[in-house]
């Protein structure tokens, strides 16, 4: 879907937008595709030619203005974002790469909307030149979903001039490639700097990953074996006023923004993949033959594999609106209002990682035993989709209350007593 056309509604790309897919897809099936199964079985994150190459290509820079380094297209950010991660997932099905990509592109998006001059020119260059991780830090170990009890503090000390920090965050991305890429490398982080304020009380802050008082430890995965995920823990962690995305005590919304946001390139991860995956399945079940023909006239395949296109085009198209509300609503706010670009993300979130898991696994049972071995690329899609499905960027069931209470109001609010 283009931005809004003064000749009415069009669901196609813009020519631009249609030009750059067709620009990244092609270096990415050269090089990125066939690196896919190393980058997963390596486990040393993304190798720095790919980077190098994608740097090149304007991918980090999307969602940066000019004036700090990137190539984004004003009103169109999230619409390009958008394409580059389907593209990225549908070339690297271990979800490894998209998800390091997703995950600068949609909170550099939000540094750029939430942060100070300062600390845009301090990050965003980097970023937009791929030479720093920028990445999101809510979830501690008591819990994630509900981040009205976070425990994780940032006390302002008069004396210091600068937020005190203390608590420990955990299953967050990118310890590994913050600690390679060094400075100004860091997290968008929500704290409370009024514990006893509730919400209110809660404020969204950039968090280096390199000041003194920071200490990490890693995860061992089941899938995106490419992109390390650890537990972070800070002690008396300094953080001057700078730092501050948006205003203090009025943290919770801007991580909801953050969340819309992110959850648009997520989807697109999972639905690049599926697409990939689907032409995957359509292919062996094209060429393998079964009791004198192909596979693909068994109805108990094909009408199977129709179900999945159906959902899949459908979510497609829902994404795309969902993208282009977001850049509407940036530009006009109040044109749509929040509530309902929630509603429609949260669907796109709540659905896009099952099916995206379902057509991985259908895909393998087409395969049969072959199905069953890394010779094809269809488990590790099967893995790294896995992440979304248990609640990365927001849980499932997390998604259908988020519906509930945005479209019948609080009596149908589970989040509240």
């Amino acid at each position: 879907m283009s931005v809004r056309q003064e000749a009415g509604m069009d669901f196609r790309y813009t020519t631009e937008q249609d030009l750059y897919r067709q620009s990244i897809r092609e270096w990415l099936v050269k090089n990125l595709e066939p690196r896919s199964r190393a980058i997963d079985e390596a486990e040393a994150g993304i190798p720095d030619d790919i980077v190098e190459g994608m740097q090149e290509l304007g991918i980090f820079g999307v969602t940066i203005p000019e004036e700090y380094g990137g190539c984004a297209v004003p009103g169109e950010e999230l619409i390009y974002a958008m394409i580059t991660i389907s593209e990225i997932a549908r070339a690297d099905l271990s979800m490894s790469t998209p998800v390091y990509t997703l995950l600068s592109l949609g909170w550099s998006y939000i540094l750029n909307k939430y942060a100070t001059k300062e600390l845009k020119e301090e990050v965003l260059p980097a970023v937009a030149a791929g030479k720093a991780f920028a990445g999101i830090n809510t979830t501690e170990p008591s819990g994630g979903s509900n981040l009205a009890a976070i425990r994780t503090t940032a006390i302002w000390n008069e004396a210091k001039q600068a937020y005190i920090m203390n608590g420990e965050k955990a299953y967050v991305s990118g310890p590994k490639e913050c600690a390679k890429l060094g400075p100004p490398s860091g997290h968008c982080t929500l704290v409370k700097t009024d514990p006893n304020a509730g919400h209110k009380g809660m404020t969204f802050i950039w968090v280096p990953a390199h000041l003194p008082g920071i200490t990490w430890t890693t995860y061992k995965d089941m899938g995106r074996m490419g992109l390390s995920t650890g537990d972070w823990i800070y002690k008396d962690v300094e953080l001057p006023r700078k730092y501050l995305l948006g205003e203090e005590g009025k943290g919770f919304y801007a991580n909801m923004d953050g969340f819309n946001a992110a959850r648009v390139l997520v989807v697109a991860a999972c639905l690049g993949g599926a697409e990939k995956a689907l032409e995957i399945s359509a292919e062996y079940t094209a060429q393998r033959y079964s009791f004198g023909k192909p596979l693909g006239k068994w109805e108990g395949i094909s009408f199977e594999m129709a179900n999945d296109w159906m959902q899949l085009d459908m979510l497609k198209l829902n994404l795309q609106r969902g993208a282009w509300m977001i850049c509407e609503e940036n530009k006009n706010p109040g044109c749509f209002g929040r509530k309902e670009i929630n509603k429609v993300i949260s669907t796109c979130k709540c659905l896009a990682p099952t099916l995206c898991h379902d057509i991985a696994r259908h895909g393998m049972i087409y395969h049969g035993a072959f199905g069953y071995t890394k010779e094809t690329p269809l488990e590790m899609l099967l893995r790294g989709a896995m992440s979304y499905e248990v609640g990365a960027e927001g849980g499932l069931n997390i998604m259908r209350g988020i519906i509930a209470r945005d479209q019948w109001g609080n009596t149908h609010n589970p989040f509240t007593a």
